[in-house]
């Protein structure tokens, strides 16, 4: 969710608990259940939405993790095994192309860790014969081969969930606009006893004017993330040009910064950091209204 979006779902959860405990003042006005069902339902909805979008990426970056580390553990016990093949071979090429522990295939990158894994399966396919007393067989290539094409499914998995974070994004840009519909209606509705039940009334618009607090002087918040893993990542540099301003900003620990006082506009953004691909995007920043800007970065 956005900021405006998180305030308006806060505002709307608060609105129901107050009206759930003065639904003897509400029950029999003209079409209010029914409006008030669309409206709790629409509720759901957000935060089922809300819920998919947060774990998504978490999700991913937790699968892509354990089928890495099953891969460098096969990778590794592989390795050892045809080494000592190779050794008692005196085939010394082959001695040098396997030698690696764990913690050297544990500080490969993903594609020089997939890269390896595709040669050393290549070179225990013809030797399957050879290696059977070294603890090599037909079924334990199978699963190194088969970890092997999990890793290689799970590097293409973040893009994937990329593309399901932005159908949950529009998701709920549309149930935002259902949601002010029954809002605008509940309104209407219970304007009906502005004059009889003014207490009542007047803690209605008091809560419903929740959704306005929270824009403050804090103009924008910028946060940066590594793309597969989700982590804030510390010291990137966010550049922010409008026709009559440069801003320069950089991520504090927790992978964010805070902007006051922006003047309203399109700004673009250049994001920067050692290690990772630049990008490049525009942020909107409207008067009195708090701007999220969250990016997720590639290594390079």
């Amino acid at each position: 969710m956005t900021i405006k979006q998180e305030s308006k779902f806060k505002m709307s959860l608060s609105t129901d608990e107050f009206l759930i405990k003065n639904e003897r003042l509400t029950k029999d006005l003209p079409e209010f259940g029914t409006t008030v069902t669309e409206f709790r339902g629409i509720l759901s909805k957000i935060k089922l939405i809300d819920g998919q979008q947060q774990n998504v990426r978490t999700g991913v970056a937790k699968d892509k993790r354990d089928v890495k580390n099953a891969l460098i553990a096969l990778a590794a016990e592989n390795s050892a095994q045809v080494f000592a093949f190779a050794k008692v071979s005196n085939n010394k090429t082959l001695m040098d192309e396997v030698h690696f522990s764990i913690s050297d295939l544990g500080r490969m990158t993903d594609v020089a860790l997939r890269t390896y894994s595709d040669e050393l399966n290549k070179k225990m396919v013809p030797l399957l014969e050879s290696l059977g007393k070294y603890g090599i067989t037909a079924e334990t290539q199978k699963k190194f081969a088969d970890t092997l094409t999990a890793f290689e499914n799970s590097l293409v998995k973040p893009r994937i969930s990329i593309a399901e974070k932005r159908e949950a994004t529009r998701g709920l840009q549309t149930l935002f606009i259902l949601l002010d519909s029954q809002i605008s209606k509940l309104d209407a509705i219970i304007g009906i006893i502005r004059y009889n039940e003014v207490n009542f009334y007047n803690g209605y618009k008091t809560i419903r004017k929740l959704v306005n607090i929270n824009t403050g002087v804090v103009a924008l918040k910028a946060t940066a993330s590594d793309i597969v893993t989700s982590e804030p990542i510390k010291g990137v540099l966010f550049t922010l040009k409008s026709d009559s301003t440069v801003l320069t900003k950089r991520t504090a620990d927790k992978g964010s910064f805070l902007i006051r006082n922006m003047k309203p506009g399109t700004y673009e953004v250049a994001v920067k950091k050692d290690g990772y691909k630049e990008k490049a995007l525009s942020v909107s920043i409207s008067d009195r209204e708090r701007s999220e800007l969250k990016v997720e970065l590639e290594k390079s």
